[in-house]
């Protein structure tokens, strides 16, 4: 997994001084980071060499534009 940074280490390194942009950027990134992982941690079956879900469903599951 990637290092997904923290509030503070975002806010050091955002080159926005508006607080609202930031904070709608720090959650795109955790949620994108989130949705990820959780892709990586779904059943699989060995018989049909395949997902038990589908990934584009899990990653789609919460649009990041509806982070405002």
């Amino acid at each position: 997994m990637e290092k997904i940074p923290t509030a503070r280490e975002f806010y050091d390194k955002h080159d926005s001084d508006d607080c609202v942009v930031m904070m709608i950027d720090f959650a795109k990134l955790h949620v994108e980071a989130a949705l990820k992982e959780a892709v990586k941690c779904l059943p699989y079956d060995d018989k049909m060499n395949q997902s038990l879900l589908d990934k584009k469903s899990i990653l789609n599951s919460y649009p990041v534009e509806n982070i405002k």
